[in-house]
């Protein structure tokens, strides 16, 4: 009777350690989660910042879009063992607006037509330039289209607009 009662004794030891063996969970390991949401998230920005505790992501830094915040988010869910995430990230601001080249650009290539105009010795023509684009007006001879024509083209305008007369 003694072993039976020391076998039934045994088994319910061995019963209850394995059944707090298998009740425990094992605590996520923070290191591995921020190591995997990090490589996921560094493919859509590189200043996303993770960091985990407890198996809780917090996403940090700043990036370019409002599809970036949401599908980095997204990615950190997708990590197996994380249980939730804190979504820190900001927008970036605009960056400010580059100054007004296209004006100076302007004038700089209506300087440079003037000049040719004279250089070739063609009067009588006038040149506007708006937007990269030269305009010539006036009357020309014959003669003197071509070298119109140069002027304009030396200045290395995005287009010209020829509304000569010819006379």
């Amino acid at each position: 009777m003694k072993t039976l009662q020391k076998q039934q004794w045994l088994w319910a030891v061995l019963c209850l350690l394995l059944i707090g063996v298998g009740g425990c969970k094992k605590k996520p390991d923070d290191a591995a989660l921020t190591t995997s949401v990090q490589a996921k998230v560094s493919a859509l920005d590189a200043g996303i910042n993770v960091e985990t505790k407890d198996g809780v992501v917090t996403l940090a830094g700043t990036v370019a879009s409002e599809s970036t915040i949401s599908q980095a988010e997204q990615a950190a869910k997708e990590v197996e063992g994380v249980k939730s995430v804190t979504n820190s990230l900001t927008l970036a601001a605009a960056p400010e607006p580059a100054p007004d080249t296209a004006a100076t650009n302007d004038a700089t290539i209506k300087t440079t037509v003037d000049a040719n105009l004279t250089k070739y010795g063609v009067t009588g023509v006038t040149a506007s330039v708006a937007n990269g684009e030269i305009t010539l007006t006036g009357d020309i001879k014959r003669a003197k289209l071509q070298d119109a024509m140069k002027a304009a083209n030396e200045a290395q305008p995005t287009k010209v607009n020829n509304q000569l007369t010819i006379k």
